[in-house]
């Protein structure tokens, strides 16, 4: 035999061999774990993700990564470890055979959709420990039946069990807070449901097309009960055939269509749901009782001839848009009231008398907008129309603007869009400046708190837009700043916090679009700094955060192009690593220094 023949042949036997441990090491598939992480499973060549039927997470597993399971649509049985302490988003969605589950006790957080479409789902067991049911949860389990709310939960996110058609058995335990936006929509055969006294709050079309849902046993702590929550269940549909006097759920008027002139409301009711006696035209005179705490979003909206409405003693809350573009033409507002919401009386033209027993810790966006009242204050010299200690509006004023010392409150929008303000100077009495303040001031160029500030809420959107500045000074009695705060100010060069600013969390988008953004000192007490914080912010070479921060979102440094070095904790090296990539990948590359 020649020696190349033989050459040859050693190389064939070799390739055989190395296909053959392939084959071997490949046949199967394999769980995908790493740092005690489950990330999901690696393909077999004979067996695949898809005619997997059963699975054992093995102990010493933490958490399971988002979309592990998605494909697994053959899974019909999960054995979970008690070292599970958290599943990932979408983990199981569209498992459509899997039956029942159990989940661990150290389990504290389940994601967004993590058993979405998993249509065979009958029965689930859930851990005590869990603080909350995330948004579509189990959205779409066609075949869930029962489910039984541990009490450590203080809120159910929106569409967590919505179109879950089977669902019949609902428990929900004390403790339980906030019911989101159609956590219960479409479960057609819920027929009774008893609220716990705990909960405060159920968001829009919660209960929405529950169609046989007859008996509802409704919180007697509930304070917001927003659009449609009840809509289209058998209590709803039959209380708008039956009651006169509208559809009221224990102490809440849920609904009024009587298109009389009157509306006398039950004595004892606390809550006026959202939208309840909206968009009645002969409604003239509303009377209610002093039992009265919340009127909700769009109480009487559009009620276009109320004329006479008393605020009772007792009020804490009218919402946003209560009573938009109705013909009230006086108000008393009672001391109780702590807030009044965006636009709650914009488009009341014939509003000429405001009376407030009391300043409201917050009047939002826009509450008086369009008001006779609110058109005829009178103007100082610089253009800024006040009333007790609030700054309501700027109308054709100075570009160099003082406010008036003893102020507590800048109203959301006072100086929205106005062009021609150019430097403010804010007195050290202001301690809130609320949402969209200065928003679209694309010539303001000067921003001075006076020495001593105690500014403490600087809502969002509070600066977006102002074009023109370059520097800005958190005074350190700031505690909170809102998200998109300083969005597209996209001259800002430099932003300083003050030495015992006690903000704590960057919010989202914040000084998003800075693109002139170089240098910034963050507070030394920040701890959080949420989705896309500092994105876009093109110019930025450099950034230390605090040895206090906890969390920095993968985004928060989205499109950063420029940056060069980055000061990190290595209390948080592990989870940054995550956030690098996502840098890296935009084509910055930036040095970072674990301190």
């Amino acid at each position: 035999m020649s020696k190349g023949i033989k050459n040859r042949l050693i190389i064939l036997i070799l390739l055989i061999v190395f296909i053959a441990l392939y084959v071997i090491t490949h046949a199967k598939r394999k769980l995908i774990i790493k740092d005690n992480i489950f990330y999901g499973v690696e393909e077999g060549i004979f067996e695949s993700k898809f005619s997997m039927k059963e699975l054992i997470v093995p102990t010493g597993v933490k958490s399971i990564s988002a979309y592990s399971l998605v494909g697994c649509e053959n899974l019909e049985a999960v054995e979970l470890p008690d070292t599970l302490e958290s599943i990932g988003e979408l983990s199981f969605m569209g498992c459509r055979k899997l039956e029942h589950i159990k989940i661990p006790g150290n389990v504290r957080g389940i994601g967004i959709g993590a058993f979405l479409e998993c249509s065979n789902l009958k029965n689930i067991e859930l851990p005590e420990g869990l603080e909350k049911i995330n948004a579509a949860v189990f959205k779409n389990c066609t075949s869930l039946e029962k489910i039984s709310i541990p009490l450590g939960v203080k809120e159910i996110d929106e569409s967590a069990f919505s179109t879950c058609r089977e669902l019949k058995e609902i428990e929900l335990n004390e403790g339980l807070e906030k019911i989101g936006s159609e956590a219960f929509l479409g479960c057609g055969k819920m027929q009774s449901i008893k609220i716990p006294d705990s909960v405060e709050d159920i968001n829009d079309f919660a209960f929405k097309d529950c169609k046989n849902l007859s008996n509802i046993e409704m919180s007697k702590g509930i304070k917001y009960i927003r659009e449609g929550a009840f809509e289209g269940t058998k209590y709803y549909e039959r209380g708008l055939w039956e009651d006169e006097d509208g559809i009221y759920i224990g102490d809440a008027l849920i609904k009024y269509e009587n298109k009389g002139s009157e509306i006398r409301v039950r004595e004892g009711t606390r809550v006026i749901a959202s939208k309840a006696c909206a968009d009645l035209p002969d409604l003239h005179t509303v009377e209610l009782p002093e039992s009265i705490i919340i009127i909700g979003n769009g109480a009487f909206v559009n009620c276009k001839s109320l004329k006479n409405i008393n605020l009772p003693k007792n009020l804490e809350y009218i919402e946003s848009n209560a009573f938009f573009e109705c013909n009230i033409e006086s108000l008393i507002i009672p001391a109780s009231v702590k807030s009044i919401g965006s636009e709650a009386f914009a488009n009341c033209r014939n509003l000429s008398n405001v009376d407030m027993e009391k300043t409201p810790d917050r009047i939002d966006v826009g509450a008086f907008e369009n008001t006779y009242w609110l058109e005829h204050l009178e103007k100082d010299e610089y253009g800024c129309k006040y009333f007790q200690n609030i700054l309501f509006g700027y109308e054709d004023g100075k570009s160099h603007v003082k406010l008036r010392e003893g102020i507590k409150r800048i109203n959301g929008d006072v100086f929205f869009n106005s062009l021609k303000l150019e430097k403010i100077e804010i007195p050290k009495s202001v301690e809130i400046i609320e949402r969209e303040a200065f928003s679209g001031c694309q010539n303001l160029k000067e921003c001075i708190f006076e020495e001593g500030s105690n500014i403490k809420i600087i809502y969002e959107e509070a600066f977006k837009e102002c074009k023109s500045l370059k520097e800005i000074e958190i005074p350190e009695s700031t505690k909170y700043l809102g998200g998109k705060a300083f969005e597209d100010c996209e001259s800002l060069e430099k932003v300083v916090f003050k030495e015992g600013c006690d903000i704590k969390i960057l919010n989202m988008g914040v000084f998003w679009g800075c693109t002139d953004l170089k240098e910034i000192t963050l507070p030394s007490s920040l701890e959080e700094v949420y989705f896309a914080a500092f994105a876009h912010c093109e110019s930025l070479e450099e950034i230390r955060f605090p040895e206090s921060i906890k969390y920095i979102d993968i985004s928060a440094l989205d499109t950063c192009k420029n940056l060069k070095q980055i000061e990190v904790p290595v209390s948080i090296k592990e989870n940054f690593k995550i956030v690098k990539k996502i840098i890296d990948f935009g084509g910055a590359h930036p040095k970072v220094i674990y301190y």
